[in-house]
């Protein structure tokens, strides 16, 4: 159930938040851009459209006539549903639509920032309703009383029975300064009590680093890719060579992507420049390049790179590259298999859809879509096992590295 909500959740952040992007000169951009109204191909009208798809139009058009409750249609509600009902038929995982009320929501996640309570999500055990693992400190969760292991019963009142994560993301998130109340049910109490939060800015951190106890080497964890994963990045690894370092673990467990621009700079800060990072090519067959940038500022010392089932689209890019390239050597399970480019185009409702355009490939034309990325180095950890394996694994190739 932990396997299965994760994965949805990378899939549908994967919809606005935490993929690369498909510009080389927007470079501030995700991997699904937000393309202008005015840069969109002219619109067929109903009488244009091709054959296979008149029956759209007919059946709305009987509906609208002959239809026993037709003056209690929600017509946006019977547009929103065929649009949904394309995108299902695509069997496209990584295409979809997303509703006026979380569009704008979602644009925000690019920017190592976002307006909401502040508090880490997760599924319970039975997977039938969503919990608070942690409150970020200082957040407005915390200042209003919410605890980690908190169950979130209700959400304005709407019952949260079988709720995915996502679902429970998107109905808590909201506009600044604007309130939500959740009902929780507290380790040790017996009745839910309802605590009302404003909804705040959230700022994230998107690399932590520590120097790994007894060892010359410095953990360096990567959540996503951000506008600003660069620089804390350049940060965090001047921090741990004045402490020392004479080797690094970058972990992308759990990374589920970002800004393609942020993955083609920190990866050029370990290769010279112009090597082939990635590569894409389009429906009509038409390849482009990415390559890396004149850096290059940390190309001797020893690196290892952690990735698991839940490293996905910029963490592959970035693992890929620095792999192929024989620039790291990668520790872990296999990734999740996002290898797809795609767009986001904003529609008249003031919703917005997202659809694949191209798929992207490893320096050594490697197929990453569905498939995921092989490390060199297989280990799992064990369910309820303290003991990082894959950590442990890294600390000795970095050993070996350095003998």
């Amino acid at each position: 159930m932990l396997f299965s909500s994760l994965k949805n959740l990378i899939i549908s952040i994967s919809v606005a938040a935490f993929l690369i992007s498909c510009s080389a000169e927007s470079v501030d951009e995700p991997l699904f851009p937000v393309v202008d109204d005015s840069n969109a191909l002219a619109q067929p009208s109903p009488r244009e459209l091709d054959q296979d798809l008149m029956i759209i139009w007919e059946t709305y058009s009987y509906l609208a006539r002959e239809f026993v409750g037709r003056n209690d249609m929600d017509k946006a509600k019977l547009a929103e549903g065929a649009v949904n009902g394309m995108f299902e038929a695509l069997n496209d995982r990584h295409s979809g639509y997303i509703p006026p009320d979380r569009f704008n929501i979602d644009q925000t996640a690019f920017q190592g920032k976002f307006y909401g309570i502040g508090a880490t999500v997760g599924p319970t055990k039975d997977g039938l309703r969503v919990l608070i693992v942690a409150p970020i400190a200082g957040s407005p969760a915390e200042e209003a009383g919410i605890k980690a292991g908190d169950i979130i019963m209700k959400v304005d009142g709407a019952d949260t029975e079988g709720w995915t994560v996502l679902d429970a993301v998107n109905r808590i998130r909201g506009e600044l300064g604007s309130k939500v109340t959740l009902t929780v049910l507290r380790i040790g109490e017996s009745e839910p009590i309802d605590v009302t939060i404003t909804r705040g800015e959230i700022k994230l951190s998107s690399v932590t680093s520590k120097m790994i106890t007894d060892e010359e080497y410095a953990h360096i964890r990567l959540t996503s890719f951000t506008k600003e994963t660069h620089s804390e990045l350049l940060v965090a690894i001047q921090e741990m060579e004045a402490e020392g370092a004479k080797g690094i673990v970058i972990d992308l467990r759990e990374n589920p992507g970002g800004l393609l621009i942020s993955v083609v700079d920190i990866i050029s800060e370990f290769i010279p420049k112009n090597e082939l990072i990635l590569y894409e090519l389009d429906g009509n067959g038409y390849r482009k390049n990415w390559l890396s940038k004149d850096f290059g500022n940390h190309q001797e010392i020893p690196m290892v790179i952690l990735v698991n089932e839940f490293s996905a689209s910029g963490s592959e890019v970035l693992a890929g590259a620095l792999q192929d390239l024989d620039r790291a050597v990668v520790i872990g399970e296999t990734t999740f298999g996002k290898g797809s480019v795609g767009i986001q185009r904003r529609l008249s409702n003031d919703g917005g859809i997202y659809y694949t355009v191209a798929r992207w490939f490893t320096p050594k034309g490697r197929v990453i879509e569905e498939k995921g990325l092989e490390p060199d180095v297989i280990v799992k950890n064990k369910a309820n096992e303290t003991d990082d394996l894959q950590m442990m694994a890294a600390i000795t190739q970095l050993d070996f590295q350095l003998k």
